[in-house]
Parts: structure tokens; sequence; C-alpha cells
């Protein structure tokens, strides 16, 4: 077995949300599930040579409300040390609202439009998502959205430092990082297909961990290299199967980190 490349100590931290069946049925998915499993399965495996420990925690469907994924985020918050990595994981709807707002759709939001007073209420905002970042002491964390219109949460991620913060934050120790990848853009839906049995951001995900990343001699897949390729693959995927490219989104600090070995 390879060795542990930063200590025997460290341990990931892994949420990971996959919702097909909504409490209304007219915002069923089909693989928002499988994404979630496949996800969680690829990551649990490829980084266990990196890790003393992989701690997932999986939410589907009914488990997945507000107040479970807060519930998770808090007994995440208590146990993730500084030198740990925390990787969320979200396969669901997303929504931006009237005042240009990003949510993630729990199970139990009933209605996606024209009713924000409900959906602040119920839903999970890039708000929360950020202070939940913020909170949780690993210095390396990894967000990773596949819904309709999930670069929205990134104007909130983007903009809630200043210039000064952000500099600083840039200049932490070399341990530090944070990125965000999203599926498609705050306009756009992020796309499943039969063909592939995926959403076509976590299909091309998945690609990467098996190794059509083009890892380097070290086999060790970081997030910026994650980063690169979905940038490319998303949208040759989208417009094979769609006819339109779907282009994800990203936003990072800090330095780059491995999250998997490829096999």
């Amino acid at each position: 077995m390879p060795p542990k490349v930063e200590g025997s100590d460290i341990q990931m931290y892994l949420l990971v949300i996959g919702i097909n069946l909504y409490k209304n049925p007219k915002y069923n998915l089909n693989y928002a599930r499988a994404d979630a499993k496949a996800f969680t399965e690829a990551i649990t495996s490829g980084s266990k040579n990196l890790f003393a420990k992989v701690n997932a925690t999986v939410l589907n469907d009914a488990e997945a409300t507000k107040e479970g994924m807060m519930a998770a985020f808090e007994k995440i918050k208590m146990a993730a040390g500084p030198k740990d990595l925390f990787v969320f994981y979200y396969a669901g709807h997303g929504v931006i609202n009237d005042k240009k707002e990003f949510y993630l759709v729990p199970y139990d939001v009933t209605q996606l439009y024209g009713n924000d007073d409900a959906l602040a209420q119920k839903g999970f905002s890039a708000s929360a998502l950020q202070q939940m970042s913020k909170d949780i002491k690993a210095q390396k964390q990894l967000f990773i959205l596949d819904a309709c219109q999930s670069a929205g949460a990134l104007n909130v991620v983007a903009g809630a430092r200043g210039a000064a913060e952000e500099k600083a934050i840039a200049q932490l120790a070399r341990a530090t990082g944070t990125y965000w990848l999203t599926a498609s853009s705050s306009e756009q839906f992020a796309s499943e297909f039969s063909q592939l049995g995926h959403g076509s951001f976590t299909y091309c995900l998945l690609e990467a961990f098996k190794g059509d990343a083009n890892p380097p001699s070290d086999k060790k897949l970081t997030v910026k290299l994650l980063d690169a390729y979905l940038n490319t693959k998303v949208p040759e995927i989208t417009q094979k199967y769609k006819g339109t490219p779907q282009y994800p989104h990203s936003y990072g600090l800090g330095n780059d980190f491995p999250i998997i070995i490829i096999k």
C-alpha cells in the first residue's frame, strides 16, 4: 500500500446528498441518487490511500431536508480538524429566486418558483452553505454542486470577501484551499441523459476519477486538474447528447490539493 501522503492522522469528511424523489412528485429526478451513490463509491475507493479514514454521510430523498442537512453539517463541524479535508457533493434541484439568490432544493420544497418566502424557509441557501464552510475547521474543502443554475452559488461565495481579505486568505499556510465546482451557469439547467445513466456533470466527474483527466505520473487527481477536465468535457458531452453545450463554473482560493489516487 502506498504511504499516506500527509501523515496517518488526516481524515476526509464527506457529505453527499442525492434527491430523486421530492415531496412534490413533479420535481422528481431520474439519476440524482445514482450520481450520489457512484460519487461516494468512487471517491471513497480512490482516497483511501490518501487519508487515514473516510467518514461518509449520505442523505437521500426524504432524509435530505434542510434540517437533515444542517444536522449533518453540525456533526462534521464538531469532528473535523484543521488538517482534514471536507467534501460536499449535491445532486438535486437548484434554483435562483427573484432576488437572484441561489438555493439548493431539499426534499420538502414543494414550489420552486413564485414563493420566495417558502423557499427561504425550506431551501438551503448559498449563504448558509458558505457559513457552513467557514464554521468547519478543515482547511481543505471542496464543494461540488450538480444542480441547475448552480453557478448562482458562486455569486455569494466570490462576492462575500473584499480584496484585502481575499489577499490575506491567499497568503495563509500552504495547507489551505477551498474550491467550488458547479454544473451549470446561473442561467443554465443541468442535464440528465438516459444514455449515460447519470447527470452529465457527474458522468464527466466519474470519468475523471477513472483516469480520463490524464493525471500525472503519481496518479494523484487534484482539484485544479479535475476542474480543467470538467470545463473541457462537460460542454463536449452535452453538445453530443443535447445539441447544446452546458458550461460548468468554478471558484477557488488557496492551494491545489489531491482528492484521489487513480488506480
